[in-house]
């Protein structure tokens, strides 16, 4: 109920003496609330209708009323109904002039309605439109419900709320960013944002029950009819929050087959390439499409990075599948449903989209590779994008090429051995000398060979780190300044890592 509605209600003949906007008198009556005191603050809530005679007020005071209707305007409350007869004949000068001042409804109960009529009248109406918004919330939650087993996106469900709410919805992150809105073609922007809180007292928006550090709210406009609007949206926000939570990842029994897939990808020795398609067919994709492979190493907290790279995957493909693994997302995509290959510039579909993405997660760590065309490029691209994802700091295409992939995945037993051969005396050095020459090496490569990097990292200085380099390079029987030396330690080093990797598959990007 709004205050208009007491306006517009015959058998209460009140009448309105105040120059209230539309959107004042569009203000939500939450209670009745009879004061008879001049300072009834302490005992009200957000938007009471109160009701007063102005007993033992004087009528001439303006200071009075105007101090009054200012206490009263910072609760604040829906609207002043002051009844006529008892007290004062007339609704006071002074009075009316504060409330016009102060933009507070004022609204003249005269002496033929009683305050229990008034009273009576909003608590039915507010008992009724709280009985309707529970059932159309409960109607809207199940609409949104039916949305999960089919793994549909959020957007769908934003569908559902806009349509109930009779105007446009929106998903908002907690720093103000809008990842999701239905329909497409509507703008929010920061001032929308912050009116729907609520400051005004007049809520349209609700925050989702999340547990951890993440933080959405869903935000509508429109004229949703009676009812409070955080009350009708509140189920539905639930639905959603899960949905958040649930569906970044492959819906139903896909899911296992995806993640045994992601498992295996690395697994060169362990797993045939027709072991590998056997478990590529079950997660519902087409071996015979090209599919897109991405990789994304969000940190704590970075739930409304992943749902607005989810999305625009989903705008961009009609096959999504996505899931976490071993503290990366992994997303699995096929039939563009755009202009396929490249763009006007010549940009490549991965391109394209890390491009986008760079506009939308600057900041998060995100690969794409591809579209694979075939099940061995796939599994290479895996391995190549879950190692970058690693190592990169925003979206970005990787390159056609991976030597540490291409490496990894033809190296059989001997070249393991090997590898285990030539690392073999530093080993034996840093379990003799408590040294930390394996690390150092590790830590060179990572940095491509740059000194300064690599002190920083291990927290040495310079000439230690010369003084390791010529102890490895000693060791090793190669030059660590050349690109052959180079290469030959970091192939070395993944595979020593992949061969003493025991207790559980190798996950992509863990080499």
């Amino acid at each position: 109920m709004i205050v208009a509605d007491l306006l517009a209600d015959q058998s209460l003949q009140l009448r309105l003496h105040t120059p209230s906007s539309r959107s004042r008198l569009g203000r939500r009556i939450s209670w009745c609330a009879p004061a008879e005191i001049a300072d009834p603050t302490p005992y009200l809530s957000r938007n009471v209708l109160v009701l007063t005679t102005g007993t033992g007020m004087a009528a001439g005071d303006a200071r009075m009323w105007q101090a009054y209707v200012g206490r009263l305007g910072s609760v604040p409350v829906a609207a002043i109904a002051f009844g006529t007869g008892p007290a004062h004949q007339v609704v006071p000068p002074g009075l009316a002039r504060a409330a016009t001042s102060l933009d507070v409804p004022l609204l003249e109960v005269p002496r033929s309605v009683s305050f229990l009529q008034v009273h009576r009248h909003v608590a039915t109406v507010i008992e009724a439109e709280a009985l309707d918004t529970r059932i159309r919330a409960w109607a809207l939650a199940e609409a949104c419900s039916r949305h999960v087993p089919a793994g549909a996106s959020v957007r769908k469900m934003l569908g559902e709320v806009a349509r109930a709410a009779g105007g446009a919805a929106a998903l908002a992150d907690g720093g103000g960013t809008v990842i999701a809105r239905w329909p497409a073609s509507s703008r929010w922007s920061e001032e929308d944002l912050r009116t729907a809180r609520g400051d005004d007292g007049d809520e349209r928006s609700v925050r989702l029950p999340m547990a951890g550090p993440d933080s959405f709210r869903l935000v509508v406009r429109g004229n949703p009819g009676g009812g409070s609007l955080p009350a009708l949206l509140g189920p539905a926000a639930t639905v959603m929050a899960v949905q958040l939570r649930t569906s970044l990842e492959t819906s139903s029994h896909k899911q296992s087959q995806l993640k045994t897939l992601l498992a295996q990808a690395p697994d060169w020795r362990g797993v045939t390439l027709r072991e590998f398609t056997q478990t590529f067919r079950p997660t519902g994709l087409d071996t015979r499409e090209p599919t897109l492979a991405v990789a994304a190493a969000p940190g704590e907290g970075r739930l409304s990075e992943v749902w607005k790279i989810r999305l625009a995957l989903q705008e961009a493909f009609a096959e999504l599948r996505m899931t976490r693994l071993d503290g990366l997302v992994f997303a699995l995509a096929q039939r563009p449903t755009g202009s396929a290959g490249q763009d006007g510039k010549g940009r490549s579909l991965a391109e394209t989209l890390a491009r986008l993405l760079r506009s939308t997660v600057p900041d998060q760590a995100v690969v794409l590779k591809g579209p694979c065309d075939s099940v061995d490029e796939l599994r290479l691209g895996l391995y190549q994008a879950a190692g970058l994802a690693r190592k990169t700091a925003g979206p970005v295409a990787a390159p056609g090429l991976s030597i540490v992939a291409l490496a990894a995945a033809a190296a059989g037993q001997g070249a393991h051995t090997e590898a285990r051969e030539l690392l073999a005396p530093v080993l034996a050095y840093d379990r003799g000398h408590s040294a930390a020459l394996l690390e150092t090496l590790r830590t060179y490569l990572h940095n491509d060979c740059r000194s300064l990097q690599t002190c920083g990292m291990l927290f040495i200085h310079r000439n230690t780190l010369a003084q390791r380099l010529r102890k490895l390079e000693s060791l090793l029987g190669l030059r660590l300044d050349t690109l052959e030396g180079q290469a030959t330690c970091l192939m070395a080093l993944r595979l020593h890592d992949r061969s003493t990797r025991t207790g559980r598959a190798a996950s992509p990007g863990r080499e």
